[in-house]
């Protein structure tokens, strides 16, 4: 599946230098540590991986007979997997200098998830919670004369979660006793804490599976071991210097003995020293054998540093910070990056309601992006290769924030790492979403481990800006989602011991620098001062929102709402043709490729879900033709996929356009994400870009809805009218002319032009013409003629900004749309730019085509420049960007096709 071949995604280890203080043995499978699995009778036996899980490494193993794992109806037909227990064993030597150390720990760095773990038939512990490190002290147990024989013994995670539910239940249920049947799922997942949507969601399939998704590792030394630091900083614009306050998590070899030493921190920009800290210190581990060094605060003057600020904010600067501990002989260090930057969360009153926007370095940042979900359905299928192609191709489409949602896994170490380094901001949910939770004792006691190590291993990370303790349970509780109205105070009150006194307290106490909010969406501190649960969670008055409506005129910006902040929302799109082939069997032989077929039916875990695409496309765009089932499918890939683009455009633009205007109060929008970036498989979704890594139309859609700098066309109260919309307040306006154009579908030339020559870009008011007056005066009706916005350098003609227009009718009224012949003229000679092999398209038109889009025929990796755009031109040149080489030009014209919309409708 492209990026998402089976790979190693090896987690990099920063913990501490490779001195005499220390040894680690990392028994991955990558390092020759011989892994193998089988269910506990031996009657299936394969060779393990680690990292990794059941489901690869039967797949691998050659257990299943009926293809890949996400083909076809195989999420279903190996579901027996989840339903039995599995064990890992190991067998494995380790040299003799190991029982030199004073302490010698087996650790795992993510145990997927209940287990009970035995190294030379000695019982070391049970886990339980997926998103927990464990740590074992292994010294008098492990061998260094001879085979040490380690055992995971994985219980099913299916049967677990409905024990501990029966268990609850007894008392009262917690709430949701079971998904909605379209989601083709397994009950309970809100009793293990396992990623929550391996056990199915609206967007992806069930595969709860069990393994070890991160490394398993010896881990020796004498001295302290330095594991994690928090850094927060301060900006004090008096003494013109960043006050930097930092805490070392480090972990002792023993519990009760003092380690006095000395602490030292370097912070460089390559091979130039920036400060350098030095304390003397005595440290003395907890009965974890754990401790945090006192507060360090020191000060760099302003002058020499270079702040981090979000993409097309500036600069994503970030420095070297190397930490040691010197004990007698013996030094320990850790090294990572660190950005030098502030955040702020500002919920001011307002006139009506409160403002809610963030300052990064004092500056009020608009927010624009989407939400993050796991990459892959099995994590150990994720690669930091795709992580990196993901987060760039979000930087490419200028976004600057990322919400990583709350039913999946607190990503990898370098996914947070790709983030620092494009300037990507994110807002991070704690992995709990959409369900009650359990607030018993136990629960709590494995929730507080894993929020306190997830904090630490997270904080450091100036990509993150603020904490969200979950995903819509506030709102899930106060509108009866699930029942709970019967049963709502001892709801509340396990809704208040979890989110509040547990883990917002524990992410205040390891994070101070960071606003956190408990839930998303949220009225802020109007929800605080409603008790933690508002009488009306997603206010436009107050906070963020997440809105979703698949029934209303979706093109009509009238119909959304204008909240303080939009953190979620978003349509459905089938898959391209290119991802459907490796899930459905060849076209023609069964129907994989119909729209009523049995294949995409289960595919589609959203209730309703077809019948609601079916009701957009028809109502925006029309019916499709008249044709055989087949290629009515592929007609409905494309008219889904087009709607889905246009209406996140429409929203998307919305919400930029609230920064300014105020609507009796309401308005002030100060973030724009969308649901959602990526998909988890090759299904409908709510995405913008595909398994495997391809582009929807949205995504190309999204690099001009998000552009630094945007003109807008709209239609309110009866005017049209455009605004330039520049997030940095006129920092990325250069001198240009505006041409507004009015067209006829039935005829290539403007009707007419109007040109702005002196746009001033401070978001006010640049052109406006009451619409049909305006229409009627050229000739045009809404039903026949459409405007375009164009802004350029007068004098060569180049684009500065991408274009923007405005269909005052959907196309079901438009009565002139004429079958454009829109034809690939000619391909460019191949070169190469940037890492890419690029190759030049030109295009031709002799009328208006709206939704032109180019595709390959074979399944070549890459994107083009623009895609999906309305062509009003006779000609247009677009590049196609490949990250593998191009040999030969002919060829690729051969395999391209074009197609647009007034081919697909009747």
């Amino acid at each position: 599946m492209g990026a998402l071949k089976m790979q190693q995604f090896l987690l990099p280890l920063v913990l501490l230098s490779f001195t005499a203080a220390f040894e680690l043995i990392d028994l991955s499978t990558a390092n020759g540590f011989i892994w193998n699995a089988a269910l506990p009778n031996k009657s299936i036996q394969v060779s393990g991986t680690v990292p990794g899980s059941i489901y690869t490494d039967l797949e691998m193993g050659g257990k299943f007979t009926g293809g890949p794992l996400l083909f076809r109806f195989n999420d279903l037909d190996y579901r027996w997997v989840s339903y039995e227990d599995w064990d890992y064993y190991l067998s494995f030597e380790v040299p003799a200098t190991v029982a030199s150390y004073s302490a010698v720990d087996l650790v795992f760095y993510g145990v997927d998830t209940v287990a009970d773990i035995e190294l030379n038939k000695s019982p070391l512990g049970t886990t339980n919670n997926m998103f927990v490190r464990y740590k074992y002290d292994v010294k008098n147990i492990l061998k260094t004369d001879g085979s040490n024989e380690l055992v995971v013994r994985f219980k099913s995670p299916v049967k677990y979660a409905k024990d501990r539910y029966d268990e609850q239940a007894l008392d009262y249920p917690v709430l949701p006793t079971c998904l909605d049947p379209a989601y083709q799922g397994e009950c309970h997942a809100n009793h293990i804490r396992k990623m929550q949507s391996s056990f199915s969601w609206d967007w992806g399939p069930a595969f709860p599976t069990v393994g070890l998704w991160h490394e398993v590792k010896i881990e020796a030394y004498n001295s302290v071991s330095i594991r994690d630091f928090w850094v927060g900083f301060e900006r004090d614009e008096t003494l013109q210097q960043w006050k930097v306050d930092m805490k070392i998590h480090c972990e002792t070899p023993d519990f009760g003995i003092d380690h006095s030493g000395t602490f030292t921190v370097t912070i460089t920009d390559g091979d130039q020293v920036i400060h350098t800290f030095v304390q003397e210190t005595v440290l003395n581990g907890n009965v974890d054998r754990e401790v945090t060094s006192p507060l360090f605060t020191f000060n760099v003057p302003f002058a020499q540093i270079q702040q981090w600020m979000p993409n097309g904010w500036g600069q994503q600067k970030l420095y070297d910070v190397k930490l040691e501990f010197q004990e007698g002989t013996e030094t320990v260090t850790l090294q990572d990056r660190i950005g030098f930057r502030t955040v702020e969360l500002i919920e001011d009153d307002l006139t009506v309601g409160r403002s809610y926007y963030f300052r990064v370095n004092g500056e009020p940042v608009f927010l624009k992006g989407s939400n993050w979900i796991p990459s892959a359905v099995l994590p150990e299928l994720i690669t930091e290769q795709y992580l990196r192609e993901l987060l760039t191709a979000s930087k490419a489409a200028h976004m600057n924030a990322m919400r990583i949602w709350g039913g999946g896994i607190y990503e990898f170490t370098e996914f947070y790492r790709i983030a620092d380094e494009l300037g990507i901001l994110i807002w991070h949910d704690m992995m709990y979403a959409c369900s009650m939770y359990p607030a018993n004792d136990p629960f709590l006691e494995i929730v507080s481990t894993e929020i306190r190590q997830q904090i630490r291993r997270i904080s450091r990370h100036p990509s993150v800006l603020i904490w969200a303790g979950n995903n819509e349970n506030e709102a899930a509780l106060r509108q009866n989602w699930y029942g709970t109205a019967d049963n709502f105070e001892t709801y509340k009150a396990d809704y208040i011991k979890l989110y509040v006194d547990t883990i917002k307290t524990i992410v205040n106490e390891e994070d101070p620098s960071r606003p956190f909010t408990v839930s998303s969406p949220s009225n802020g501190k109007r929800s605080e001062e409603e008790g933690y649960v508002s009488q009306n969670p997603g206010m436009e008055e107050y906070g963020d929102v997440h809105y979703y409506n698949y029934f209303g005129n979706m093109w009509n910006w009238e119909t959304y709402l204008k909240p303080r902040m939009a953190t979620e929302y978003g349509f459905q799109a089938l898959p391209s043709v290119h991802a459907w082939t490796t899930a459905a069997n060849p076209i023609g032989q069964d129907d994989d490729w119909h729209y009523d077929g049995r294949l995409l039916f289960t595919r589609q875990h959203h209730p309703g879900g077809n019948d609601e695409l079916v009701l957009q496309v028809e109502g925006q765009l029309g019916k499709a033709r008249v044709t055989t089932p087949e290629q009515q499918f592929l007609d409905m890939i494309y008219l889904t996929q087009m709607h889905q683009a246009e209406a996140i455009k429409i929203e998307s633009e919305h919400y930029r356009r609230l920064q300014y205007l105020d609507f009796d109060g309401l308005g002030h929008c100060m973030g724009s994400l969308y649901w959602q970036l990526q998909d988890i498989w090759q299904g409908p979704s709510w995405a913008s870009i595909e398994y495997g890594g391809r582009w929807k139309p949205l995504h190309h859609f999204a690099t001009k809805f998000f552009a630094p700098l945007s003109f807008m066309l709209w239609i309110r109260d009866g005017n049209v009218a455009v605004y330039p919309h520049d997030y940095r307040n006129g920092a990325d306006m250069v001198p240009g002319i505006l041409l507004i154009k009015l067209q006829s579908w039935s005829q290539i030339n403007p009707v007419v032009i109007e040109r702005l020559p002196n746009v001033n870009g401070n978001s006010s008011l640049e052109w406006q013409k009451p619409l049909d007056s305006w229409l009627s005066d050229n000739g045009c009706s809404r039903q026949t003629c459409f405007l375009t916005a164009t802004y350029e350098d007068p004098e060569t003609g180049r684009q500065l900004a991408p274009d923007s227009y405005l269909y005052p009718s959907n196309f079901t009224a438009i009565t002139n749309l004429v079958k454009a012949n829109v034809q690939v003229t000619s391909v460019g000679e191949v070169y190469e730019s940037e890492s890419s092999w690029v190759i030049d398209v030109q295009l031709s038109t002799d009328y208006p085509a709206a939704f032109v889009w180019l595709d390959t025929i074979t399944d070549r990796k890459g994107r083009f420049s623009d895609n999906g755009f309305l062509m009003p031109t006779a000609t247009k040149t677009v590049s196609f960007l490949s990250p593998e080489p191009i040999t030969d030009s002919t060829a690729f014209l051969e395999n391209l096709k074009v197609a647009h919309l007034a081919e697909i409708i009747r």
